[in-house]
């Protein structure tokens, strides 16, 4: 408990010193001083009248950025700003908008960005990866690129979090940032570019349904699914990005298309395979048992499927 209490009280003690206070002093003559200020979006600006009747009174007539002190000889007037921007102000009792007998402008720009991490960290080279970004000082306007690509799409969703859609490019790894309004702020090698998996060949090249066979390539990635025409894999072993072992499972005697699809949806189809059929298998074979196991399994596995 005391702990957390700490962590509160210190959360709280950041977001004060990251907001901040200007002074503006308003009279006694036909003046704001400074009749300029340049803030950070979240700071406040504070009227303080100097004993002449004046009033502080935004440019503006909708939207967040609306104020208006009334008239006031003594005491303060505050007006925290939310949007970034240039905001013109003026005494309505000597002035108008757009004059300069007494008007002011506060100036308000958004606090630099920081990106702290991505996910997913890897995609396909052909782009359409849906990445979400964490960070701070996210606003409108912010947009992402990956190795200096911009991304095909951004959605601001809040200060701390936004989504940007991957560019096609080449395979690698690069660098992600975010651009904003407040400044640019960068993960330096955060998101690899996958290239798509290729199949040079198998090992060995005809076989009968259980026997293990060994698909030789680039790229593939953990977790790759292995498909005999439109059959599964039994088992499928990722060895590296070059090398793939594979469980053959019960297809008909024949050439078979090897499928193999990696977790980023890439795929790649290699001819060259034959499968010697079922009746290759000696009866009772350790090898037919097991597969015959795996079959069973899937058959009882779509069936409860089927009545949910």
């Amino acid at each position: 408990m005391k702990h957390a209490v700490v962590a509160g009280l210190l959360i709280v003690i950041s977001i004060v010193a990251q907001a901040a206070t200007v002074d503006v002093t308003v009279g006694p003559g036909l003046s704001f001083t400074p009749s300029s200020v340049n803030i950070n979006v979240g700071d406040t600006v504070r009227w303080t009248w100097a004993g002449a009747l004046h009033t502080s009174t935004s440019n503006t007539t909708t939207g967040a950025e609306v104020w208006n002190s009334g008239l006031k000889s003594s005491g303060t007037f505050s007006h925290t700003f939310t949007n970034a921007g240039n905001w013109p102000y003026y005494c309505s009792l000597h002035s108008f908008p757009g004059g300069t007998a007494m008007n002011g402008v506060v100036r308000v720009t958004s606090a630099a960005p920081t990106l702290t991490s991505i996910n997913p960290t890897a995609g396909p080279t052909a782009g359409g990866t849906n990445v979400t970004l964490s960070g701070s000082n996210f606003s409108a306007g912010c947009s992402a690129t990956f190795g200096g690509t911009p991304a095909t799409a951004n959605n601001v969703q809040n200060a701390t979090t936004m989504t940007a859609t991957t560019p096609a490019h080449p395979a690698g790894v690069v660098s992600v940032a975010v651009v904003c309004p407040g400044g640019t702020s960068t993960l330096t090698n955060a998101f690899t570019f996958a290239p798509p998996p290729i199949i040079t060949g198998m090992q060995p090249s005809s076989s009968a349904p259980g026997t293990q066979v060994t698909i030789t390539g680039s790229g593939f990635q953990n977790g790759a699914a292995v498909l005999f025409g439109t059959a599964a894999a039994s088992a499928v072993t990722f060895v590296d990005s070059a090398t793939l072992l594979a469980i053959v499972p019960l297809v008909p005697a024949g050439p078979v298309t090897i499928t193999v699809t990696n977790p980023d949806t890439q795929t790649t189809r290699f001819v060259g395979f034959v499968s010697l059929g079922p009746e290759a298998i000696p009866l009772f074979s350790g090898k037919i048992l097991l597969l015959l196991i795996a079959a069973f399994v899937a058959i009882g596995a779509a069936a409860l499927r089927s009545r949910v």
